[in-house]
């Protein structure tokens, strides 16, 4: 049965069952924080108004057409942490730029990508590039960075929702086509129409896009006849990453690093926001004994750009026993 849970801090927590492989059934507890930030002073504080946790995947319009914008936080369990970014970047005093440079930072975590303006392929002779127009703002969404479909309406496994995987052999010499406005700033020279540009982006893939897809694990009669409801043997959880690899922290978050932030804001180049100096512990109390405490893992955090805030995401998990117990949330100062 599940423990029921005490929640002594006052920030929201939701407590959940989830299958996990054959026979095991695991209690997952979260406990979500909402911080406002000011990218102009760099404060960072703990909101007045806490949030409540995503019950459901949000989608910009529907999940088979546009980009996941947050996933659930009814996730079982995570391996590691990750951090993704949502909203629109800016740039500085919005001044029109043909591009820029953007660039994340946090623990073990530097990445940078480009943004540029509206540009497209063009035949003069032979497919050409055109300069990107000048803009002052782009939507970080999968919309804006390579992929799609191509002339037969196939979809891009790695990005369905993208633009720019065209054949060359199949496009109309007198029309312009438009190309991805997100990329790796390595890879401006190696743009070409028939070869996959990286798919670049700061956001969440869905489950279904071949980067999560292809840890799912395999179901066949198998599985079908002795695994299910179950995940099968070959089953990874980092099928539960839901943001590109160069975004992932090997181990956990702590809770008052440094997050940088580079070419999103209009108001300053760069923003230094410190996390909140907090954590959280789960203290058991079975029937008939004591357990030792266990530490929630801090193992995602959502920028929103827009609503200058932070959305941080504590778990923790453990199985499911036959014993009635009860487990309190506490918070504590690092």
């Amino acid at each position: 049965m599940l423990a029921h849970v005490i929640n002594q801090t006052p920030f929201p927590h939701f407590s959940f069952e989830k299958l996990g492989y054959k026979d095991e059934h695991w209690q997952t507890i979260t406990v979500k924080v909402t911080c406002d930030f000011d990218p102009l002073t760099g404060l960072c504080d703990i909101a007045d108004e806490q949030k409540p946790l995503i019950m459901a995947d949000i989608y910009r319009t529907t999940s088979e057409n546009s980009s996941l914008l947050h996933e659930t936080d009814l996730v079982s369990y995570k391996p590691n942490a990750e951090i993704y970014l949502v909203g629109t970047a800016r740039t500085l005093d919005e001044t029109p730029l043909a591009q820029w440079e953007t660039e994340l930072s946090i623990g073990q975590l530097h990445k940078k990508l480009t943004l540029s303006g509206p540009r497209y392929w063009e035949h003069h002779h032979d497919w050409q590039l055109s300069s990107p127009q000048p803009i002052s703002a782009l939507p970080l969404i999968y919309e804006n960075t390579y992929g799609g479909k191509n002339s037969l309406q196939e979809a891009y496994e790695k990005n369905p929702v993208g633009l720019g995987w065209y054949e060359s052999r199949s496009l109309d010499k007198a029309l312009q086509y438009p190309a991805p406005q997100i990329h790796s700033p390595f890879s401006e020279q190696a743009f070409h129409l028939n070869k996959p540009w990286e798919v670049a982006g700061y956001g969440q893939y869905s489950r279904w896009w071949q980067q999560r897809s292809q840890f799912a694990g395999t179901y066949k009669d198998k599985w079908l006849n002795q695994i299910k409801p179950y995940y099968p043997d070959d089953f990874k959880s980092d099928f539960f990453m839901s943001t590109p690899a160069d975004q992932h922290q090997q181990g956990f978050f702590v809770g008052n690093e440094t997050l940088s932030l580079r070419g999103f804001f209009a108001q300053t180049p760069r923003v230094d926001l410190v996390l909140p100096n907090i954590g959280f512990v789960a203290i058991p109390h079975l029937s008939h004994s004591k357990a030792p405490y266990e530490l929630l893992a801090l193992d995602t955090i959502c920028v929103s750009l827009d609503e200058q805030k932070l959305y941080l995401t504590w778990r923790y998990r453990q199985l499911i026993s036959t014993m009635e117990s009860t487990l309190q949330l506490q918070a504590y100062k690092l």
